[in-house]
C-alpha cells in the first residue's frame, strides 16, 4: 500500500464489473453499456469507439486494433485487426520510383485500417448488444462535441504544426488554426456521419461504397496507390494466443505481426536473475531491463514479421537453449554493445481492458501510430489516417520488407494472464509504441516481484533502453542516474512520462476487481 500522505491514487474496487480506460468519458460509455446488458466486448468496442472521438491524436478508426477476449470458461482468442498494405504498394514501386524511405506524412505510410473490421466481427462472434448501439454516444460525442480533458490538449497542441501540413487535416483537427483547449468543446461533424453509416451498415459502411471511395480518393490524391478493392480485403484474423509459463500463472499474447513474443521472451530472461537483493527502484533492476530490452529487441528487429510472409517457431524461440544464448549476452556490470535497428519510437495509442458480470474479460488496445497518424484526413469523413506502414522495412530478404497485402510489424500489444484453470488473472496493458513490450514486463515485474498492487505497479518510475540511449522519467533521482551512467548507460531524461496503461485484477477468492490506470494519461477506472 502506498504511504497515504505520498501522491499517488489507490486502487479501483468492485464487485461486478470494472473498466480502465486512458478518458474518463470512455469508462463512462463502457459502465453504460454494461449496465443496459452489454458484455465486456460489447463495451469494449463502445469504449474504443468513443476514444476514436476524444483521443484523436492516439487513436481513431482509420487506425489499427489488437484484442485478446477470453469469455469464463472459453479459451483466450487473439483478435488481429491490423491493416494490410495496398496490393500495388509493392517493394518493386518503390524501387522503380527511386523512393528509399516511407515518410512520416506520406500516403505510402497509410496502411488499410484495421479496426473497425475487427469491432465489427468480435462483435458478431461475441457481443450481445445491436451493433449500432455501440457507437452512438461516440457519434453523439463527434456531433454535439466533447469536453477536452487535459492531456490529450497538451498534445494536441504539441502537434499543431503537423496538423496545420494538410489542408484537410488542419480544418477538421484545428479551430482556427489552432489546438483545441483543455476545458474547450470540439466537435467533428465528418466523422459523426461517418460514424453513423457504419452502425448502421457495420463494417460495410466503411470498407465499400461511399466511405470507402472518398478515402481512397483522398489517399490518391496525395500519391497514394490504394484502391477500393485494397479497403474490401481487409479482414480481422482470429487465432489461438500465445501462452508461456510465469511463476504460477499464464502469460498470454497475440501472434505476430506484434511483438508479443517479446514479452514472453523478457519475462523467461527476466526470471532468470536473482532477484531477492533487488528493490524496484534499484540501479540494477534498470540496467537488467535494459539489457533485456536490447538483446530482445534485436531478435524483434531480425525475425518477426507477418505469418503469413514468414514465421518463428515459438517453442524453439523460449526454449531452454534459446533464452540461455540471450541470457549470456547480458553482463550485470556493463551495459551491453547492441546491434539496434534505430526504430522509430512512438507514442500514441490507448489501451483500455474490461471485466463484466460474468468474469469475461477483454483486453484491448487500439492505435493510429504517430501522434495523430500520418496528417492525413479523408476530404468528407473526418478519418485521420494511421501511417503504420512506417514500420516496414524497405530491404530485400527481410521478414518484415514491404509487399502486397501485408501486414507490418506492429507495436501494439495487449496483455492477459490466466491461472492453470484457465481462469483470467489480471487483464493489463502498457501504451507507448516500441515501449509495449518492456512496459508490460515492468508492470508483470512490480506485481508478482515485488508485490505491488495494481495502480502501484502501474505509477512507478520507468526506464527505456532505445537506439543507444537509456530514456529514463524526471522522477529518477541523482543518485541512480548516476549508477546507471556509471554502468555504461548514456542517460535521456524524457520530458513527458513514458507510456501509459490500464490494468484489472480478478480475486476469485473473494469476488473482487480491483482496477487501476496510469495517471501518465486522463484515465480512469470504473466499476459497480
Amino acid at each position: 500500500m502506498r504511504k497515504i500522505y505520498e501522491k499517488g491514487r489507490s486502487n479501483i474496487l468492485a464487485n461486478n464489473a470494472m473498466v480502465a480506460t486512458s478518458q474518463p468519458l470512455s469508462s463512462q460509455e463502457a459502465i453504460n453499456i454494461l449496465s443496459i446488458g452489454g458484455n465486456a466486448v460489447d463495451a469494449a468496442i463502445a469504449a474504443s469507439a468513443v476514444l476514436s472521438v476524444t483521443e484523436p491524436g492516439s487513436t481513431g478508426i482509420g487506425g489499427d486494433c489488437f484484442a485478446i477476449v477470453k469469455m469464463e470458461n472459453k479459451k483466450p482468442i487473439s483478435v488481429n485487426g491490423s491493416g494490410i498494405n495496398p496490393k500495388n504498394a509493392n517493394l518493386n514501386y518503390f524501387k522503380k520510383n527511386k523512393i528509399d524511405s516511407i515518410g512520416l506524412l506520406s500516403p505510402h505510410s497509410v496502411t488499410i485500417p484495421g479496426a473497425v473490421d475487427a469491432w465489427f466481427e468480435m462483435h458478431k462472434k461475441f457481443g450481445k448488444l445491436d451493433f449500432e448501439q455501440l457507437l452512438i454516444t461516440a457519434e453523439n460525442y463527434a456531433r454535439n462535441g466533447f469536453p477536452v480533458h487535459e492531456i490529450e490538449a497538451y498534445h494536441w497542441k504539441k502537434n499543431e504544426d503537423k496538423l496545420k501540413k494538410n489542408k484537410i487535416t488542419k480544418n477538421e483537427f484545428l479551430i482556427n488554426n489552432k489546438a483545441p483547449k483543455s476545458a474547450s468543446k470540439y466537435r467533428n461533424l465528418k466523422l459523426a456521419d461517418t460514424l453513423n453509416i457504419i452502425g448502421r451498415k457495420g463494417a460495410k459502411g466503411f470498407y465499400e461504397g461511399y466511405v470507402a471511395k472518398d478515402m481512397v480518393n483522398s489517399l490518391n490524391h496525395l500519391g497514394g496507390t490504394h484502391t477500393e478493392e485494397d479497403f474490401y480485403n481487409q479482414k480481422t484474423i482470429f487465432s489461438d494466443t500465445l501462452i508461456s509459463k510465469y511463476k504460477e500463472n499464464f502469460i498470454n499474447q497475440c501472434p505476430p505481426n506484434g511483438p508479443g513474443v517479446i514479452v514472453h521472451l523478457m519475462m523467461k530472461l527476466l526470471e532468470k536473475f536473482n532477484w531477492s537483493n533487488i528493490n524496484y527502484l534499484d540501479s540494477r533492476r534498470f540496467h537488467i531491463q535494459a539489457e533485456v530490452t536490447k538483446v530482445c529487441f534485436e531478435i524483434k528487429e531480425s525475425i518477426i514479421g507477418d505469418p503469413n510472409f514468414s514465421n518463428i517457431n515459438f517453442d524453439e524461440l523460449i526454449s531452454e537453449n534459446s533464452i540461455n544464448n540471450m541470457f549470456n549476452k547480458i553482463s550485470l556490470d556493463r551495459a551491453y554493445d547492441a546491434k539496434e535497428a534505430y526504430v522509430t519510437s512512438h507514442p500514441e495509442t490507448v489501451y483500455l481492458t474490461v471485466v463484466d458480470k460474468d468474469l469475461n474479460s477483454v483486453s484491448f488496445i487500439n492505435s493510429i501510430c504517430h501522434a495523430f497518424g500520418s496528417g492525413i484526413c479523408s476530404e468528407n469523413t473526418g478519418v485521420l489516417f494511421q501511417n503504420r506502414g512506417v514500420n516496414f522495412r524497405l530491404e530485400e530478404g527481410h521478414p518484415n520488407c514491404i509487399d502486397s497485402n501485408k501486414r507490418p510489424l506492429h507495436t501494439i500489444i495487449p496483455g492477459l494472464m490466466t491461472n492453470k484453470k484457465n481462469q483470467t488473472v489480471m487483464s493489463y496493458g502498457v501504451m507507448g509504441g516500441q515501449y509495449q513490450p518492456i512496459g508490460q514486463a515492468h508492470v508483470l515485474q512490480n506485481i508478482f516481484e515485488f508485490g505491488m498492487n495494481i495502480q502501484e505497479s502501474i505509477d512507478t518510475q520507468r526506464a527505456f533502453a532505445l537506439n543507444g540511449k537509456l530514456k529514463i522519467e524526471k522522477s529518477f533521482s541523482k543518485t541512480l542516474i548516476n549508477e546507471l551512467s556509471n554502468l555504461g548507460h548514456d542517460i535521456q531524461v524524457v520530458e513527458d512520462g513514458i507510456g501509459g496503461g490500464q490494468g484489472i485484477i480478478i480475486n476469485r477468492k473473494d469476488g473482487i476487481l480491483i482496477g487501476g490506470s496510469d495517471p501518465r494519461k486522463d484515465g480512469l477506472a470504473i466499476g459497480y
